[in-house]
């Protein structure tokens, strides 16, 4: 391992600083995107390349030097393929049904943004809606974890996948990988998972400054996928005579869809924690937006109860 690595992964105070303000950048043209994508769908023409060029332009157009990486966009089906790329030949048809997936992020100079959000495109199933609230229930989960200093990835990786293994589900891929500033999406020498691959050099334990995704999936083929993520910031908590504790803040203001939400598999703290961060999108995200947009917002930002 370059010795650099571990210098790099830890940001500074600066770093985290400049990171907050590019995700509210990127946070802006996101929730513009789907305030698109919701007031567009079955009125123009949509499919999984024009939505990604339009999304790809946008970020350019608020300061982005490039994306971090290509668009996934994923509409049914293709999104159970959880590495899906969409090409012009063979991209799908968005219709006013089922579910999109999108993961995407900019390079700006304050930092990298890596940000997946599923999108209920018009009605969807009963099992689309299971699915994608216990992957909401998951990501949560995993962002309000505190732990003691010296965990690895492999200590938190249950919090996220306990919802879907008690009923017997899965996903085949990382629930976090660390992120550079301004630099590569997939950074060393950090990750969440629940088993060791040493060809990664992820397995680090974690230390105040380090940037990680928190995007737990769930992929049923030849139907639907589901990936909710957002980036975050790990820091210093609580220090008592068992040591030091460290949580995670988010990074990533978007909101999520409410569309697909189930609130009856969802635990009282998953409910209050889903609306204390949609009361936080807003808050950061409306002042920049048309008085339409914030409009909007604020509706699919609401509070649910339980």
């Amino acid at each position: 391992m370059n010795p650099t690595v571990y210098a790099k992964s830890q940001k500074n105070e600066t770093e985290i600083e400049n990171m907050k303000k590019a995700h509210i950048t990127d946070g802006v043209v996101m929730t513009k995107y789907i305030y698109w994508l919701k007031k567009n769908i079955g009125k123009i023409p949509m499919d999984e390349c024009s939505v990604a060029d339009h999304l790809d332009q946008m970020r350019r157009d608020h300061g982005a030097l490039d994306i971090s990486f290509t668009t996934i966009s994923a509409y049914g089906e293709n999104a159970a393929l959880c590495h899906y790329q969409a090409v012009p030949e063979h991209c799908a048809s968005l219709q006013a049904r089922g579910l999109y997936l999108v993961d995407s992020g900019g390079q700006y100079y304050e930092g990298t943004t890596d940000i997946t959000r599923t999108i209920a495109l018009g009605p969807v199933t009963e099992e689309e809606k299971e699915h994608y609230t216990l992957v909401l229930m998951s990501m949560l989960r995993l962002g309000h974890v505190k732990f003691m200093q010296g965990c690895s990835g492999l200590s938190l990786d249950y919090v996220a996948r306990e919802p879907l293994w008690k009923r017997g589900l899965d996903f085949n891929h990382g629930t976090g990988h660390g992120v550079g500033y301004l630099l590569n999406v997939h950074e060393r020498p950090i990750g969440i998972r629940y088993r060791v691959v040493p060809e990664r050099q992820d397995s680090a334990p974690f230390m105040p400054g380090m940037v990680c995704s928190d995007e737990p999936g769930l992929y049923i083929e030849g139907s639907h996928g589901i990936r909710t993520e957002n980036l975050v910031y790990c820091k210093k908590d609580e220090k008592t005579e068992y040591g030091q504790f460290l949580s995670f803040e988010y990074l990533t203001y978007v909101p999520i869809d409410l569309e697909p939400v189930d609130v009856s598999l969802m635990e009282e703290q998953d409910v209050a924690w889903l609306n204390e961060y949609h009361a936080q999108v807003y808050e950061k995200i409306a002042p920049h937006l048309t008085e339409e947009e914030a409009a909007w917002l604020k509706e699919v930002t609401r509070p649910l109860k339980k």
